[in-house]
């Protein structure tokens, strides 16, 4: 079965970029999100809300080959290839206005119920999107976490009202921001991410204080790494580790 692809193109708004005019990780993971759900509504696809239900992120693996620029045309293509009874995975396909491939996001996707816990995923849910159901779970990679937190960079948060999202958590792009804060200004100001893999573990609330810890370090290939892991007192919530090359 071929998947339902769903395509958009649009102009990236100047407000979503950075100083230097790139569209930030977290607001780029936004306009892929809102692209998906888009999708959802053209299929007419079940509605999980009212079946008591809803969709949370697990986990993102980004590769990037260049980030986009603000009042940069792009193209976004999103489908959902497969899905067994306890994860989807959904794809991202951002290209410039030459069809090159700027960007590729793999995501996965749970269900879980009202009370937090995870929920089985039936064929009539996955419906319209052109899905195959395959049985075997993948076995995406972890990120890498910091080795010493004491000696981690350290960036302490308090977790504010506009960072919580119609679920009554942190949004997932909130994290990015909480991740990659704890950076130094230089450092981003002078780095561009190549790749990303993040993991978020349990979701984090209103008025909670979030400490976020990072380090760098060079990975097998002698390629820049940071390492990041978000926790609330002692419960890890979120970990990371992004790829760099100077800008």
């Amino acid at each position: 079965m071929q998947p339902h692809i769903y395509e958009k193109q649009l102009k990236i708004p100047h407000y979503l970029g950075d100083r230097y005019r790139r569209i930030t990780l977290p607001h780029l993971m936004n306009v892929l999100i809102e692209v998906s759900g888009e999708q959802t509504e053209e299929i007419g696809a079940l509605s999980v809300r009212e079946h008591g239900l809803s969709w949370v992120i697990i986990q993102y693996d980004l590769e990037i080959h260049r980030i986009p620029k603000t009042d940069e045309m792009i193209k976004v293509k999103t489908f959902a290839r497969e899905y067994n009874r306890i994860f989807s995975y959904r794809e991202f396909e951002v290209y410039d206005e030459n069809d090159q491939l700027i960007v590729y996001v793999m995501t996965v996707f749970a269900l879980i119920n009202t009370n937090r816990k995870l929920s089985k995923i039936s064929p009539e849910i996955v419906e319209g999107y052109g899905s195959t159901e395959n049985r075997r779970i993948k076995r995406m990679p972890k990120p890498e976490v910091p080795k010493n937190i004491e000696t981690a960079q350290h960036r302490k948060i308090q977790v504010g009202y506009f960072d919580i999202d119609t679920n009554f958590h942190a949004n997932n792009s909130t994290y990015f921001i909480w991740m990659l804060e704890a950076l130094s200004d230089d450092f981003l100001a002078t780095h561009e991410p190549i790749h990303g893999n993040i993991v978020f573990e349990k979701e984090v609330h209103i008025g909670e204080e979030v400490d976020s810890y990072t380090e760098l370090a060079t990975n097998e290939e002698g390629q820049l790494i940071s390492r990041h892991q978000i926790q609330v007192n002692d419960t890890v919530k979120c970990t990371g580790t992004f790829t760099w090359k100077e800008s």
